[in-house]
């Protein structure tokens, strides 16, 4: 290990390597100086080699890492390369409680959250912790680490507390944490949800309803690897995105509260002086039946199952009432010669409610095969005036009936829709008429059509709700509360077919079957779909038409 040649550029990567290795494996024979050595040659070797290599090199080394020095060294490096040394170390349990006083506070977060602790790690983990989860002011742990005076360079420094460390380990007049001789297991609460707080580099900093300790120094910003803890890749891709978490997979170890799969929901938040973004707050939860992994296939075959059931009562209640509809056109046009104006108006109105009762059917059956998963998406391009005209055009008959005046606006310019012609008709038809049912007569309904420009542009289209619906909550406009449904039950408010609820509903999962969204904010739906991304534009929202 002392004569490591560093300028060879090629081939600091397997010299680095292979010295880990040697010092993962701390033989009973090295000597302290030269295990020192060596740590000084891996540090002074890591800082030319990228991240990336440094983490492979550690991850190849689980389960294999037996000195607690070599520990200490990577745990102060990059925060997910400290994450592999601490879950693939095996050190003993006086070992760990040893090392807990000289490992910085990530990394105890991180060994917290071993699912294999002894009894006196805990214990030194515990007593540390007044230390590690303080956010302001300064608080003293229980018992001070045994201090070592270094030199100022930070290599110096390592060396320096190395031999410390094997000196008093050797003698057996180091420092003892009071651990106790006797461990006794209690019963814990095991919450359903936890509120949460990250700083800036996704740390967990802040916890409501478990024990700080459980999970303060989990990082979401970072995708789970082996067995550890995290979120999955698509907490961590928007975590870097500073995107919402909704449902985000995550995974704690550690505390028996606290130890298996949840999901995640949160939001970024800013400073409200500078815009600086300063973290993420929100909930974990834990997953439902159907969300567990060992449940999925079972409950994807039943999900199939239930939405091929379902298609196939629309199919059976549709094929009649298509005969009804047929039979009523044939009376309405005398197609077999002349009818009293009576029998015409009767066969008028029959004709309108089977229309509006295999509409009701066809989104029952995109419903199902939603819920299926067998509902494709298919590729296209949608120009937003042709469908606002085509909206104007289809949903002229009902506005004229609820004496609804019905405004459409374009801001100008704004891109294509990123979605074929019949899926965007379908989304903002269904979305538009649910609505109309709302509104007071004489009313006027607004909607805009934007464009949001950005790295992917999204098309916001915001409909001003009618008064009668602004004051309702979320949870009465989408009907997922069944303690606030008085939506549906009130007689002032005129509903669709199947329920605005259950209409808008099917709205947002088309939208989001399609990569957008619909959300309730400030009185208002704001529907997002994906633009189409052709280059850029200069755009503004400085008018419509």
């Amino acid at each position: 290990m002392q004569n490591l040649d560093l300028s060879q550029g090629g081939a600091q990567v397997g010299q680095w390597r292979q010295l880990i290795d040697l010092l993962a494996q701390n033989p009973r024979d090295f000597d302290g100086e030269l295990v020192a050595r060596g740590l000084v040659n891996a540090h002074m070797l890591s800082q030319k080699i990228l991240p990336e290599e440094r983490l492979a090199g550690v991850k190849a080394l689980a389960g294999r890492i037996r000195s607690a020095p070599l520990i200490q060294l990577l745990a102060g490096d990059a925060p997910e390369i400290a994450a592999a040394a601490i879950y693939g170390a095996d050190l003993s349990d006086t070992e760990w409680s040893e090392l807990v006083p000289e490992l910085p506070v990530r990394a105890r977060g991180f060994l917290r959250n071993r699912s294999d602790l002894g009894f006196k790690t805990k214990r030194a983990l515990e007593t540390w912790a007044g230390a590690d989860f303080r956010i302001h002011g300064t608080v003293e742990p229980a018992v001070a680490a045994p201090q070592v005076k270094a030199p100022s360079g930070e290599i110096g420094a390592i060396v320096r507390r190395i031999e410390q460390w094997r000196k008093d380990r050797e003698s057996g007049d180091s420092p003892r944490l009071p651990l106790g001789d006797e461990f006794a297991d209690h019963e814990v609460d095991k919450p359903n949800e936890i509120n949460f707080e990250t700083d800036d580099n996704g740390t967990i900093v802040w916890v409501q309803g478990v024990p700080r300790g459980a999970i303060v120094g989990v990082d979401i910003a970072q995708a789970a690897y082996d067995d550890g803890p995290g979120p999955d890749a698509y907490g961590a891709a928007a975590f870097r995105q500073r995107m919402p978490l909704e449902n985000a997979r995550m995974r704690l170890r550690g505390s028996p509260a606290v130890d298996g799969h949840w999901r995640v929901n949160a939001a970024p938040f800013f400073d409200q002086l500078t815009g600086r973004f300063r973290g993420y707050r929100g909930i974990l939860r834990r997953p439902t039946i159907s969300e567990m992994p060992e449940a999925g296939a079972a409950h994807d075959e039943q999900r199939r199952l239930q939405g091929e059931s379902m298609q196939q009562v629309v199919h059976e209640l549709r094929t009649p009432l298509g005969a009804i509809a047929g039979f009523a056109e044939i009376i309405e046009q005398q197609l077999f010669g002349p009818v009293s104006d009576e029998y015409r108006q009767l066969a008028s109105a029959i004709l309108a409610d089977a229309h509006r009762l295999l509409a009701g059917f066809e989104d029952l059956s995109v419903a199902a095969r939603l819920d299926a998963g067998n509902f494709e998406v298919e590729e296209g391009v949608t120009e937003c005036r042709w469908l606002a005209n085509r909206l104007a055009e289809r949903l002229h008959a009902i506005s004229e009936d609820n004496h609804i005046n019905l405004n459409l606006a374009i801001a100008d310019p704004v891109r294509p829709y990123a979605i074929d012609r019949s899926l965007a008709e379908r989304i903002f038809s269904r979305l538009l008429s649910a609505v109309i049912m709302g509104c007071s007569e004489g009313e006027s309904l607004n909607g805009r059509f934007r464009t949001e420009p950005g790295v992917s542009a999204t098309n916001l289209f915001q409909l001003e709700l009618p008064t009668r619906l602004k004051k309702c909550s979320d949870a009465q406009l989408f009907g997922t509360d069944p303690s606030e449904s008085e939506l549906e039950t009130n007689p002032d408010i005129a509903s669709p077919l199947l329920g605005l609820g259950f209409s808008l509903r099917l709205v947002r999962n088309l939208a989001r079957k399609a990569g957008g969204d619909l959300r309730f904010q400030k009185e208002s739906l704001i529907l997002k779909i994906p633009a189409v991304q052709d280059g850029d534009m200069d755009y503004s929202d400085t008018g419509g038409d």
